[in-house]
């Protein structure tokens, strides 16, 4: 009787185990696989089935019966050979990553374990980086080249006086638009380090604003575009260094993506919800098929009187110092209209206490 005490004891254990690692798994984003020896599947989870194709009924027998992958057969066929694997399968714009190992026992294999993890946005973002570091050196190259050629023709005095001058602004030209390139790196390199320490201050948005188009007169008056602040005192908590930053991009990009005779206008309105910041610009418009990417690394207009200067930059910038802030931006825009730019901030309370 102690026997079968003992014996209903440890099957109550190990049925209480059974369902306490089936409930586990089942709720794990990830696919789980369990194979024995012979590739047949011991146990497994939803997401394996729903990334092998399977229906919960198949969830059983031979896995080189009821997979159609190659790519995951060959590594569960490694695994099980003794030898880890791993494997990247895309599906319907989603990627997994496929990893086996063998299950060793006394020195032998007699099974494998199959994780299969959704790795979407890791490679998203990597093929963003890739294509960010690929433009970037296109950038830095095109007017490194400039300002070697021109260096070189005047050093090698093959310049008539008269287009001194004027080969001078060439270089002077090309080296702003490398030091613009430079500093939105370095600019970016520091939000991905989380720079700063993103301290939060009660900063002032008016007297912020006012600064801001202070230091774009010179280049809105070169573009014949005018520059007006509207709306009174607002207090928001916020990194100073980085609410600056956004307002800046916003107002550059403003000026010149403009035409001429232009005006761009910066407005500060509040309500009981927070306060608005709105960049309102008479230019060019973006397209309704470009509206989604703007926010991109890398992107550029087509059309921007300044597009040549352009790092593709700015607007990222904006959004990631404001998505790090909790704050928001919009844009709409009409071709040949122009473009507004909404920046939703939470209000600083101590304003109203």
């Amino acid at each position: 009787q102690d026997l079968l005490h003992t014996s209903r004891s440890q099957m109550d254990e190990l049925s209480l185990r059974q369902r306490e690692f089936t409930a586990i798994t089942e709720n794990m984003r990830e696919g789980f696989l369990l194979l024995d020896g012979k590739a047949d599947i011991l146990s497994s989870n939803h997401s394996a089935m729903q990334v092998l194709g399977l229906d919960a009924g198949e969830a059983v027998g031979s896995l080189r019966l009821v997979c159609r992958d190659p790519d995951i057969l060959k590594v569960v066929e490694s695994a099980i050979s003794g030898s880890h694997a791993e494997v990247l399968l895309t599906r319907e714009n989603v990627t997994w990553q496929i990893i086996a190992n063998p299950v060793m026992s006394g020195g032998s294999v007699v099974g494998a374990v199959v994780l299969l993890i959704d790795v979407t946005e890791r490679e998203q973002r990597e093929a963003l980086r890739r294509e960010f570091s690929a433009n970037v050196s296109h950038e830095l190259r095109t007017p490194l080249t400039s300002i070697s050629g021109f260096a070189e023709l005047m050093q090698a005095g093959l310049v008539p006086m008269e287009k001194v001058q004027e080969f001078s602004a060439d270089i002077y030209r090309e080296s702003r638009r490398l030091l613009e390139l430079v500093n939105d790196i370095i600019k970016l390199s520091r939000l991905d380090e989380g720079g700063d320490k993103l301290e939060r201050q009660r900063v002032e948005l008016h007297a912020l604003a006012e600064n801001v188009l202070a230091n774009l007169e010179s280049v809105a008056e070169k573009c014949h575009v005018t520059l007006s602040l509207t709306g009174g005192a607002a207090y928001v908590t916020g990194v100073p260094a980085l609410l600056s930053e956004m307002l800046y991009n916003l107002c550059d990009n403003a000026v010149k993506y403009n035409v001429d005779g232009g005006s761009v206008r910066v407005d500060i309105a509040q309500s009981t919800a927070g306060t608005v910041l709105t960049v309102s610009d008479t230019g060019i418009g973006i397209a309704p098929e470009d509206l989604p990417r703007v926010f991109e690394q890398g992107y550029t207009g087509e059309n921007g009187r300044e597009q040549q200067r352009a790092t593709g930059l700015g607007l990222y910038l904006c959004r990631e110092a404001l998505t790090r802030l909790g704050h928001s931006i919009r844009l709409d825009s009409t071709p040949g209209q122009g473009t507004t730019a909404f920046v939703g901030l939470e209000r600083d309370e101590r304003e109203y206490e």
